[in-house]
This record gives C-alpha cells, structure tokens and sequence, in this order.
C-alpha cells in the first residue's frame, strides 16, 4: 500500500514538470549526449565542454530514456522519483522489522508528506538519488552488525557507497561510515581497533567501483583531467563560491520547513507539557537513528554550503522519532491532535475557496480546472470533510490518519498545479 501511495504520490506528475531550470537542463543535455553519442564516460557537449562529473545520475537518465532514445520529462525525472518511493518504501521496512510496525507505518507516512520530501524529488534529483544510497547503504550496515557481527564484508554495503560517490563524490562514504563507526562506539560491544579495521575495510571496498570510473578518466583525457577530477570531489559541499554558504544554525530553519505541516503539530503539543529529563535510547535501533541523526546533523553543520536537499539522509532518523512521539500525543493527550487537526483544517478549507472566488478577492489566486486538476481538487475536499467527520468522533488515532491524508491531498494538488 505504501509503494502505491508513494507511486501515485509522484509518477503521473512528472510530465507537468519544468526541463527550463539549469540543473534539470543540464542533465537531460548531458544524457542526451549519452545516447546520441555512446559516450558515457566522458560526453563531449555541442559547445565543446567536456563533462567529467560524478555520472550515476547522468547514467540512470540516459537508461531511463534507452528505449525511447530520447530525454524526456518523464525519463528526467524518473530517476528522482523512484529515489523517492525506494526511501519511504526502505523506512517502513527497516523500522518495521525493528520497533512497531505501528511507528515505522506512521513514519514512513509522515516522511512521504512532510514538504521536505514532496519539494525535492522534481527539484534535484541527485541529492535524492544521493541521499537513497545513504539512507540504504546505513540500514545494511546497522543489519551487518545486528546479524554478523561486523564479520564477512558485506558486498551490497560497498556498492551502495560506490554509488554514492559516483552520485556526489567521496562525502558518500564519509557520512555514513562517520555516522556508522559513532553507532559502534556508542555500542560500547567492540574495542577500537576491531571498529577502525571494519571502517577501513569498508571504505577501501567501497572505492574498487568508482577507481574503475577515474581509470577510464585517466585513460581518455589523461593526467591533467584525472586530478581535475579528482580536486572537485567535496566542491559540491564545500565550494563557498557558489553562493549557498551560510552559518550552522540555517540548518535548524531547514528542518522546521522540510518537515511541515508536521512541525506545527510538535508545536501544538508543546502546550501544557509536563518536562522529564531525557533517556539514553534502550532499542537498538533507536540508539542507531539518535547517533546517525545526531552525527550527519554535526556534519552538515559543520560543512559551509547548507542546501535542505542536503538533510535528506537524515530524514527517516528523525520521522521514528517523530512518529513515536505523535503516537504518545494521539494516546495521551486528545485535545493536541484534535486542536492541529482543526487548524490544518481551517487552513487548507481557505486555500480551497480562494480559487473559487471572484478574481478581486482571491489574491490573485487562479486555478486552471482540468478534468486531472478537478479531480485532485475533488479528493482533497472528500479528505477535507473526512478530518471534520473524524473531529465529531473520539477515536483521535483516526483524527491523526484523517490529517495525513488531508496533507497527501494537498500535496497532490500542489504537484498538479505547481
């Protein structure tokens, strides 16, 4: 059910999407030239430009538009969208098979609509694509510990950071095994020396694919274009000159807007709240999305370019906790989820009527109405009933759902007209 609601969420708004902005365009030059020529290595553009970037995302787009022979909106952009499903699709799983399944369910729903997720898969694909490999690769490592023991290198965990970095360069393996090898510690199971020669085995494994790709480099344009290869690779996270530099604390601005409208029911619960002191995680894998949300958090703090695509690996860490947090308020304390779902209400009721109204008093606000537009527009006033249905009822754990599925609709109208 979540692979379906993740499909319909994404895959048939992708032809309404916008080729115009540079990066898009740039990828779909990049991957036309891909097959127009065969060249996959190092493609050379009509205005002589010879591109020697991280591939994966080129790759995928040029396969994606194989049988067609041809870039399209849809094949641009299939690559990011299926990004997306994969990462809600592995959140239920992981967390499913680890705490309740209630909690991983709520998670994996609360990740699919924060606008965080729903803003980034048509906007930039290669973070997404970036963040599945992490998000992936930092589940398997968590299994590799659970199962083996760090023992028997695992051979999907190097290619999952192979594919990180040929997707955004060596912080693909940085960030995970940094989060991973900080797990390891905080496990307190395992001396120094056993963590440090896991670590290294692992990222020395996870280099043998892209050392493959650089040989090619150094086969085809020589010397000279290998390095420049090779110093470029943390310029998409640290190069200060393309204008997106800022201070540590833009991150927290970041993740208030990612995660929206699911903030403001946090806020909402902070009324009355009775303080206790904070506990050390005793599951696992609570421990395990604490440290990695904690550590990637420090990192990209740390780092000086601060985009909000940047903070997706962090995503499913922060939504179980979020998750379990929302479970508490919907059990614990009734008025929270009754008062946000009213307002959410309230909000989304006015974004509906404005569009209907006289072009003097909607702000400006116009809608094309299409049979795809009426139709999206139909499901979010039948969501919108249903939150007031399920506000006259005492079952809060259906207002919660009822709200969710108020913000899918939403989302769903803003992928239709935006």
């Amino acid at each position: 059910m979540i692979v379906f609601i993740c499909i319909v969420s994404v895959l048939p708004w992708l032809d309404l999407s916008n080729l115009s902005q540079p990066d898009t365009s740039q990828t779909a030059n990049i991957a036309t030239v891909m097959l127009q020529t065969g060249d996959w290595l190092l493609p050379n553009l009509p205005d002589g430009q010879l591109v020697h970037d991280h591939p994966m995302l080129y790759w995928l787009v040029a396969l994606s538009s194989w049988y067609q022979g041809y870039v399209s909106h849809l094949t641009v952009y299939l690559p990011g969208a299926l990004a997306f499903i994969v990462i809600i699709t592995c959140t239920l799983i992981f967390f499913g098979r680890q705490t309740r399944f209630h909690e991983a369910f709520i998670a994996s729903l609360f990740l699919l609509t924060c606008t965080g997720m729903q803003s980034v898969f048509l906007i930039n694909s290669g973070d997404l694509l970036f963040a599945t490999f992490i998000i992936i690769a930092l589940t398997q490592l968590y299994r590799w510990e659970e199962t083996k023991e760090l023992k028997s290198l695992p051979v999907e965990v190097s290619v999952l950071l192979s594919g990180a970095i040929l997707t955004r360069g060596l912080m693909g393996v940085i960030l995970p095994l940094l989060a991973f090898g900080a797990y390891l510690l905080a496990l307190r199971k395992y001396d120094i020396r056993t963590i440090f020669k896991s670590l290294l085995y692992m990222g020395v494994s996870s280099l043998f694919i892209p050392a493959l790709w650089y040989v090619a480099i150094w086969q085809q344009g020589g010397t000279e274009l290998l390095w420049k290869t090779l110093s470029t690779e943390f310029d998409y996270f640290w190069n200060i000159n393309n204008g997106d530099a800022h201070n540590c604390f833009y991150i927290l601005a970041l993740l208030g807007l990612g995660f929206m409208p699911w903030v403001v029911f946090l806020v909402f619960s902070l009324f009355g709240m009775e303080y206790r002191k904070p506990t050390w995680p005793q599951n696992n894998v609570k421990l395990f999305s604490l440290v990695v949300l904690i550590v990637l958090l420090v990192a990209f703090a740390i780092i000086p370019i601060k985009r909000s695509s940047f903070l997706l690996p962090i995503y499913p860490f922060i939504t179980i906790f979020i998750a379990e947090y929302a479970l508490y308020i919907t059990e614990y304390r009734t008025l929270c989820t009754r008062l946000f779902a009213g307002f959410l209400a309230t909000i989304v009721l006015v974004g509906l009527i404005l569009p209907t109204l006289p072009p003097s008093w909607n702000l400006g606000l116009t809608v094309e109405f299409n049979p795809r537009t009426a139709l999206v527009f139909g499901f979010a006033c039948i969501m919108l009933a249903v939150v007031y249905y399920q506000m006259l009822k005492r079952i809060n754990i259906k207002i919660l759902y009822a709200t969710i599925a108020l913000t899918y609709s939403v989302n769903l109208l803003l992928n239709v007209l935006f």
